[in-house]
């Protein structure tokens, strides 16, 4: 009797909607997704990195941050960081990891390549003289700023874990062939732009995070610190979404940056502000088209890699104490991913992939969308194909890469990684 009144109650409860209804083969609540930002302007002035040394900064127009999603699935919690600066060495990645309690090819950590933000490299310090403005003497890396970069880090990533709630995942694409440039070959680029959005229970946003390639960097020869074009377009994003607005960076290489028109954007604030919001206007088109994914499943895999280091420049700026030393029998670690997001496919690039890359990994890419994060987990400089890396063209481009080599070797880890070996003869 007891067990037929159980039972009566139950049903009477479900019909009413007091009580969840769960699908066969799934789970009430089965997605959960997270956000948080920190501040990480820095609190004196330091070294500015990229375009040129000697460039220390003189006052904030406006605040740098990391900006963390966490998303949950089954038993797989995942968590994906932005930070406003050049970019990250594969140890400053390590030691942000070390702090947070998740295995560690469950956490990317992404840079925007910004800059006007600090030299978190270290190639962009005191010159030996005017005459010889571009030898470093010293080290651009602040490392009391680091410390607090890092601390900054752990604190975003953690804030997102601990944010985690119920939530729906939408998923978009779209091609933005007016937003960017190649000032080396204008027929090359990757147009696309691909978004995650995650809502709460409530049907409001969590975050919105878009994926597309493009320097960061309207602005030429600033003082002051700035998130560059991103600040109007994490302001935008979030005032007509709310939640977090994430930006990770693409097929950026060789060379791509900012367009108006087909034209370089002009370095000063109110381009910068103007082209930001046009930024912003793609993304939130986009976002507003995505599609809702049911109970989205997590998987992710991580592979360790010994790159050899064959610029003789980066050898002399790890001798002399410029760029932290991390060289061990002429090799270098650093790491690729593959993380399957529901339909979506995300792989990571340690450095800036050029166009011609990203158009033959996508090629091996079968999710929908598809995510190319470039300067995740490291930043080893330019990756792009021997063949045109040995180009004159290049020049500037090889100076600044691990090796001509590299781009062949990610694309063929990369794509072993994925499930999509290369033949024999694509291996020649």
């Amino acid at each position: 009797m007891r067990i037929r009144l159980s039972l009566a109650l139950f049903l009477c409860l479900l019909s009413f909607g007091f009580l969840p209804a769960v699908e066969a083969g799934s789970s009430a609540n089965d997605f959960y997704a997270g956000s948080h930002k920190v501040d990480i302007t820095p609190l004196r002035s330091v070294y500015m990195g990229g375009q040129s040394l000697d460039r220390k900064s003189q006052g904030v127009h406006d605040p740098l941050s990391c900006r963390a999603l966490a998303m949950k699935s089954g038993d797989t919690t995942v968590v994906i960081a932005s930070l406003d600066v050049l970019g990250l060495s594969f140890i400053d990645v390590e030691a942000v990891r070390s702090g947070v309690p998740l295995p560690k090819e469950n956490i990317l950590i992404t840079a925007t390549h910004n800059h006007s933000g600090p030299d978190t490299i270290g190639l962009y310090g005191k010159s030996l003289s005017k005459r010889f403005s571009n030898i470093p003497v010293a080290s651009g890396r602040d490392e009391r700023y680091m410390a607090y970069l890092r601390s900054g880090a752990i604190n975003c990533v953690n804030g997102a874990i601990q944010n985690l709630q119920p939530a729906e995942l939408y998923l978009s694409q779209s091609n933005q062939w007016d937003l960017s440039r190649n000032s080396r070959v204008p027929d090359s680029l990757d147009p696309t732009m691909a978004v995650l959005r995650a809502v709460n229970k409530e049907g409001k946003t969590i975050a919105v995070l878009f994926n597309f390639g493009a320097h960061a960097e309207v602005l030429k020869g600033k003082k002051e610190i700035s998130a560059d074009f991103l600040g109007p377009v994490y302001r935008e994003v979030e005032q007509e979404f709310g939640g977090t607005a994430i930006f990770v960076n693409g097929a950026l290489g060789a060379m791509v940056g900012p367009a108006e028109n087909g034209k370089r954007v002009k370095s000063d604030w109110e381009s910068m502000e103007k082209y930001g919001r046009r930024f912003a206007e793609a993304v939130i088109i986009t976002a507003r088209e995505g599609k809702r994914v049911e109970n989205p499943d997590i998987k992710v895999s991580r592979e360790i890699l010994k790159i050899p280091l064959l610029n003789f420049r980066f050898r002399l700026a790890m001798a002399f104490g410029l760029i932290p030393e991390r060289l061990a029998d002429g090799r270098i670690t650093s790491e690729i991913n593959f993380w399957r997001l529901g339909p979506a496919w995300i792989v990571t690039v340690p450095g800036e992939p050029y166009p011609a890359f990203a158009e033959l990994l996508r090629r091996r890419m079968s999710g929908v969308p598809n995510f190319i994060f470039s300067l995740a987990n490291d930043e080893l400089g330019y990756v792009m194909f021997e063949n045109d890396c040995r180009k004159k063209l290049y020049d500037y481009e090889r100076s600044m890469a691990v090796s001509c080599k590299i781009g062949h070797q990610l694309y063929e880890e990369l794509s072993r990684l994925m499930g999509q070996p290369l033949t024999q003869k694509e291996r020649e």
